[in-house]
């Protein structure tokens, strides 16, 4: 396997700092099962809808069809009162304990669990502040935005689990971080700071190990997935999320912490004025995305962390062009044509990223998979 450096748009600057959006009008929670009736007093973390909790306070204003990751949903509208009022529940800190971590992402994060289940002892536990697709910089700025707390968080893991070896992973292109990491990881001898390339396939596990040329039994997380532990233990709010939104028509990107089940509408009409209609909106990356098929119905979820606003091309039919681009950027040796070891993909998209005739080759090896 192979890592690629890709080409990127420099006109796209990457912003220096985060910007927050945590007050909008409505916010639309998925909604197969109410739990509250119509004008209902709502409060802030309450489950109103299935086993989704209101990111604000306000009163239950009605339903709404909305987009949930292009999935159309019945959803349940709350009306913002912007007094981020909750029910007295006193919020307890967990001791970082093995025990506390697993009972703590049983209850909250059944994903991140498998990564913990079963295991007293790491070799090694390698955090890393990388973002694959081009454009998208959360993890960073999570990294930017919680670097005491993580550090210190990745100190106690490494003691409770025993790790001879701990590393956190930062792209040596970003320097508004470097410095600051190199100015608290002193606190901390144990952990390696590590300066890494820009390049393609370093946020997956297996490529990342191979890069430091770590063996044994080693804990990956991004700092996204160690500041959900980190809020999980602490019992902090967990309301809000990352979002990098980019727009290669204005050449602008911006980091933003927005309210959860927002309106993605709302946040652009804030954000991006967008002068032309020959243009594209994705979700979640270039490489790995989809595209949004309606913006006015399209809600912030948990799992969106990107999005993508790209001027759409001079329209042409896709074509290929024979140029072998697709076979020769593959880091595992896929033919895309012809399906050859397609056993090897690793779905990341770089074969229709990099084609010049516009070919949809990802969906192309998908028919070859089935």
């Amino acid at each position: 396997m192979k890592l690629i450096s890709l080409e990127k748009d420099p006109n796209i600057k990457i912003p220096k700092d985060i910007i927050y959006y945590l007050n909008p009008d409505y916010i639309f929670l998925p909604g197969e099962n109410i739990h509250v009736k119509q004008d209902e007093i709502i409060y802030k973390n309450m489950y109103a809808a299935g086993n989704y909790k209101s990111s604000v306070s306000g009163i239950a204003y009605g339903m709404k069809k909305c987009l949930i990751t292009n999935s159309w949903q019945d959803c349940l509208v709350i009306k913002n009162d912007f007094r981020e009022v909750e029910k007295k529940e006193k919020r307890t800190k967990k001791k970082v304990t093995i025990k506390n971590i697993l009972s703590s992402l049983e209850r909250e994060d059944q994903v991140l669990l498998e990564k913990f289940k079963s295991q007293t002892k790491f070799d090694n536990i390698i955090i890393t502040a990388l973002n694959d697709e081009p454009y998208v910089y959360n993890n960073i700025f999570i990294l930017k935005e919680n670097i005491s707390e993580l550090l210190e968080l990745l100190d106690e893991l490494s003691f409770i689990y025993k790790s001879d070896k701990n590393y956190l992973v930062v792209k040596n292109v970003d320097t508004l971080i470097i410095n600051e990491c190199l100015n608290v990881i002193g606190t901390y001898p144990n952990i390696n700071l590590t300066l890494v390339n820009d390049e393609y396939l370093l946020e997956r596990k297996e490529f990342i190990e191979d890069k430091l040329q770590v063996n044994g039994n080693t804990l990956y997380l991004t700092t996204t997935e160690l500041l959900n532990l980190n809020n999980y233990l602490q019992d902090k709010d967990n309301t809000t999320l990352l979002l990098t939104l980019t727009n290669n028509i204005i050449g602008e990107s911006k980091i933003i912490r927005v309210k959860k089940y927002t309106l993605l509408s709302d946040i652009l009409d804030n954000y991006f004025k967008i002068n032309t209609d020959n243009y594209q909106v994705i979700a979640n990356g270039l490489m790995q995305g989809y595209e949004i098929t309606s913006l006015t119905n399209f809600i912030i979820t948990d799992d969106i962390f990107a999005i993508n606003i790209i001027n759409l091309p001079t329209p042409t039919e896709p074509k290929c062009i024979n140029c072998g681009k697709c076979i020769d950027i593959c880091p595992s040796g896929v033919n895309p044509l012809s399906g050859k070891n397609i056993a090897k993909c690793l779905d990341c998209g770089l074969c229709s990223y990099i084609c010049p005739g516009f070919v949809n080759l990802k969906e192309k090896l998908k028919e070859y998979k089935k």
